[in-house]
């Protein structure tokens, strides 16, 4: 192994001199050289600590090289797919992409959207910062990259976040809070990241940046990522805000309710939402995604199917439907009419891919509502 390792290092840093010379030396900013060095593509250039042994560099970039590619074939691959067959024919999908209960996931937000102009997430989660990897020591590196794999590790193996582990992984004295994860799944995705910019906004819905940020929910404050695909010029915008969605969250909160309610015509993504939107106490929230939305695409943790109205919608829907996972013991989050119509069969589609809680058995579904024409422009 040893040997191995000596002989990729020399391999990757001829590939890194010889990258650099094609560059002209182009100055890169300090967010994407992060980006760069999470993803294991390039070694941070403004660190200049020469005393610094690469291992532990070298090991990480085996470790990504050997796990992204097994995820991307089995699942990824197969959503771009179904996306363009399944999604992108039946809507503009270059709306927002709004994402509640989103955490960090811009990768399987990407996937499935890749052509929206913006996203817009809201989570529980810290909003979190970048190190200064510039004075970062040996230790520093190898600590971060060994924290921060370790914080990504459900993606790959479950395709979601456990809300527990997050309040762990990223809250801890290096990886902190969702902004790493997301730089990490945008560079893995071929983008690359311009500026990030912490906001707030007023009143009026005029947002203003914020030198530091008090990481209260009632503050409204959001971290801004501008980025493009690489070797494009178009560029997009994606707004986390840190915020309580719960109908007592917006109680606290009007100015964040009325930004919302104003959000109009924009794709919606829920996935692995804990079932809170079957609750009264999310009843806000949910009327949000359903008086707002153009189409929504979600599993059966996001809204129940009884309050998409026929008239109103149009429902497709793909998988199987079973019940929740042991961790929601509730009888109530079971849908009867839900289960009646997968149980018939008809015009249920299959899903080439498993995206979601049951991810040890594969029994996902996944439920795609599009709102009618005439609905959308009586709005």
């Amino acid at each position: 192994m040893k040997n191995k390792i000596t002989i990729l290092t020399i391999v990757l840093f001829l590939h890194s001199f010889i990258g650099f010379s094609q560059k002209d030396s182009t100055i890169i900013s300090k967010y994407q050289e992060f980006a760069l060095f999470i993803t294991g593509q390039e070694f941070p250039a403004s660190n200049t600590d020469t005393s610094i042994n690469r291992d532990f560099w070298t090991e990480y970039q085996l470790k990504i090289n050997e796990d992204w590619p097994s995820m991307d074939s089995s699942r990824l691959t197969p959503m771009r797919n179904w996306s363009d067959d399944v999604i992108k024919p039946e809507i503009n999908d270059s709306l927002t992409l709004f994402y509640p209960f989103s955490g960090p996931d811009f990768l399987h937000a990407h996937v499935l959207f890749p052509n929206a102009n913006n996203y817009l997430f809201l989570a529980q989660e810290q909003l979190g910062d970048i190190p200064d990897i510039s004075k970062a020591s040996e230790r520093d590196l190898s600590d971060y990259l060994d924290k921060f794999y370790y914080s990504i590790r459900d993606i790959y193996k479950r395709s979601y976040f456990i809300t527990g582990r997050m309040n762990t992984d990223l809250h801890n004295a290096r990886v902190k809070g969702v902004l790493p994860v997301i730089i990490f799944f945008m560079s893995q995705t071929g983008h690359e990241i311009h500026d990030i910019k912490y906001e707030t906004f007023d009143a009026n819905g005029s947002f203003k940046e914020i030198k530091s940020i008090t990481g209260r929910f009632s503050a409204t404050e959001s971290v801004s990522i501008t980025f493009s695909e690489t070797g494009s010029d178009k560029v997009k915008t994606l707004r986390y805000f840190r915020c309580d969605i719960s109908d007592s969250g917006f109680a606290a909160t009007p100015i964040f309710k009325s930004y919302l309610d104003n959000l109009h015509n924009v794709n919606t993504y829920v996935k692995s939402a804990s079932y809170l939107l079957h609750y009264g106490t999310f009843d806000i929230i949910r009327n949000i995604v359903l008086d707002n939305s153009d189409a929504v695409l979600q599993d059966d943790t996001g809204i129940p199917l009884k309050y998409y109205k026929p008239e109103i919608w149009t429902t497709k829907l793909f998988g199987v439907y079973v019940k929740p996972i042991s961790d929601f013991t509730s009888p109530y989050l079971m849908q009867p009419d839900l289960k009646t119509i997968y149980d018939n069969g008809e015009n249920i589609d299959s899903l080439p891919f498993s995206l979601g809680y049951h991810w040890r058995t594969g029994e996902q579904n996944q439920m795609f509502f599009i709102k009618n024409k005439i609905e959308q422009n009586d709005e």
